[in-house]
């Protein structure tokens, strides 16, 4: 049987406590997962876990589990853990997730990149992740100091992709664009405003970089002015434009199927390379 925590004081109610605010995660180096679900789903990404605290007598989907992980398991009294996470809402299982340091020049890009650019709010910044690294994009770029996402919003909204990316961050999203062109990076910028329709983008086949902006006011207008390529994705009717995780979905997987035919188009003898370049052109209507 786990061990049971009977005192306020114990050492993993505290550290949960310190896990409710972003100063205390970025101290501990540990963001907290609420639910069976998503400590699942941080078991599926290969995340290390510190221990898990599920409610006495609660349903047990996960403890076999977390004993092949070798991750420690204690159980508490429900009323106990309510007071500690300080939410009226019923939660049954609660984990504690190694967060890994923020990726640096040492650790190599892959293929592929999404720059954030003022997005603010929490359940996009989740979607957008996790959109992201289930279309085989690792590398998050954050370019905003306040930034969070380790909250218990973007945590569920990614479910658990978060702890599968590679965090990059910048001062600026003007640095970030400049450091992935040095990196090889074509950048593509999506704006309403954009000329060319996001399907005719003339990438070349190498690493593309996407920038996703604010909510509200879209990329900025120093980084459009930096990018390789500005782009919209053409809209029917009265909208004028998407959320901004969905766009990102339909962006990220366009943008990978166009670098492919690229890639697939570059190996073609010359001739048959120009001819199917047009065939493709004249098809991609706006």
């Amino acid at each position: 049987m786990p061990a049971v925590i009977t005192s306020m004081k114990d050492d993993h109610l505290v550290t949960l406590r310190a896990l409710r605010t972003r100063a205390g995660r970025e101290q501990a180096g540990a963001c907290l997962l609420e639910g069976p679900a998503l400590i699942g789903q941080a078991l599926d990404a290969g995340a290390a876990l510190r221990f898990a605290i599920r409610v006495a007598g609660a349903e047990d989907p996960l403890a076999g589990r977390l004993a092949r992980a070798e991750v420690p398991l204690l159980d508490v009294r429900e009323s106990v853990l309510r007071q500690v996470l300080h939410t009226a809402r019923p939660v049954h299982w609660v984990a504690v997730a190694e967060l890994a340091a923020a990726a640096g020049d040492e650790v190599a890009y892959g293929d592929s990149a999404v720059l954030l650019d003022g997005v603010l709010d929490p359940g996009n910044l989740g979607t957008i992740v996790r959109t992201a690294v289930g279309l085989g994009c690792y590398d998050v770029v954050c370019t905003a100091e306040d930034t969070d996402l380790t909250s218990r919003k973007v945590l569920d909204a990614a479910r658990g992709a978060v702890l599968r990316a590679r965090i990059r961050r910048f001062a600026s999203p003007a640095e970030a664009v400049t450091a992935l062109r040095e990196r090889g990076f074509e950048v593509v910028a999506t704006s309403s405003h954009g000329r060319l329709p996001q399907a005719r983008t003339p990438l070349s086949g190498g690493p593309v970089a996407l920038v996703v902006g604010n909510e509200t006011e879209g990329v900025s207008a120093e980084v459009l002015a930096g990018a390789d390529h500005v782009v919209r994705i053409p809209m029917a009717g009265a909208i004028e434009s998407l959320n901004v995780g969905v766009a990102t979905g339909i962006s990220l997987y366009e943008l990978r199927n166009l670098r492919a035919e690229r890639q697939a188009l570059a190996a073609l003898p010359e001739a048959d390379r120009t001819r199917l370049t047009t065939l493709l052109d004249q098809v991609r209507t706006d």
